[in-house]
């Protein structure tokens, strides 16, 4: 007699895991956290070439993990859409350079030290205009976004929200950042305690913002380069260190998330941005 054994299934729908991403995350620590301890040894002055050499490491932990996850074959799921670069470029200049701009305007209203051309010029006056675009360019755009929107970014959108992903991503790269304030002429190590702490607040909203470019608005990595890099250039030629100046930029990168959660929760379709 033959019997037929009913199989039974789980309905439930499989959570997806976003899948990598502790490895990825072990490995840019040990890179970049590894090298800058190795430059604080030498003595942490970065007119040192070999403890130069170091930070720069360091600073490029991110996209260095995302390159050897790639040569094993690991591939970025997402890209950006060229089809629609009038739309994200534009946004990721306005996102990165608006907070900084607030912040200095604001700031000196509030009590901090009004900004001068000769703040304004000191970033590039001793390399010159170009080496300092590119510089720029390298530390922050190329050296981390690779890693942080083009790796970790689309594997926590498997299973989170983008307000999750944006608390979860923003903590880590703000943790990140942390031994940067150890090395004397970094933007960090001119912070004082609680404009740090501010600063490094400010990653969370600000992932928000990066998350609305790089997958709402489809521009991918290079949007997230683009709007990292207007964000380091405006710090950079609008060098506040003010507490009030960083309470600023952090309420105005707080509102600006606030404002595209809502736009995207309102115009959001079914099975579209959870």
């Amino acid at each position: 007699m033959t019997t037929i054994t009913p199989t039974i299934t789980d309905s439930r729908p499989a959570v997806s895991r976003p899948s990598g991403v502790i490895g990825f995350l072990l490995l840019t620590l040990a890179l970049s956290w590894g090298a800058w301890l190795l430059g604080l040894l030498l003595g942490g002055d970065l007119a040192d070439p070999l403890v130069f050499g170091c930070f720069a490491v360091g600073t490029c932990g991110p996209t260095l993990a995302a390159l050897l996850y790639r040569l094993r074959g690991v591939r970025s799921p997402r890209t950006a859409d060229v089809r629609r670069i009038a739309r994200w470029l534009p946004a990721a200049v306005l996102l990165g350079a608006l907070p900084v701009v607030l912040a200095a305007l604001v700031g000196p209203l509030l009590g901090d030290r009004a900004l001068g051309l000769d703040d304004v010029t000191a970033g590039f006056a001793a390399t010159g205009l170009l080496p300092f675009l590119l510089f720029a360019t390298v530390t922050g755009p190329l050296s981390e976004e690779f890693g942080w929107r083009g790796f970790v970014q689309p594997r926590l959108r498997e299973r989170f929200s983008p307000i999750v992903t944006a608390g979860i991503l923003g903590s880590i790269w703000g943790i990140w950042h942390l031994p940067l304030a150890l090395f004397p002429g970094t933007f960090q190590s001119a912070l004082g305690p609680l404009e740090l702490v501010g600063f490094v607040v400010s990653m969370v909203p600000m992932s928000l913002t990066y998350w609305f470019v790089t997958e709402r608005l489809a521009g991918g990595v290079p949007a997230a380069v683009l709007m990292h890099y207007a964000t380091n250039v405006a710090l950079t030629l609008l060098p506040f260190t003010g507490l009030a100046g960083s309470l600023v930029l952090l309420t105005a990168i707080t509102l600006i998330a606030v404002v595209l959660a809502l736009v995207v929760r309102g115009t959001a379709r079914p099975g579209r941005d959870r």
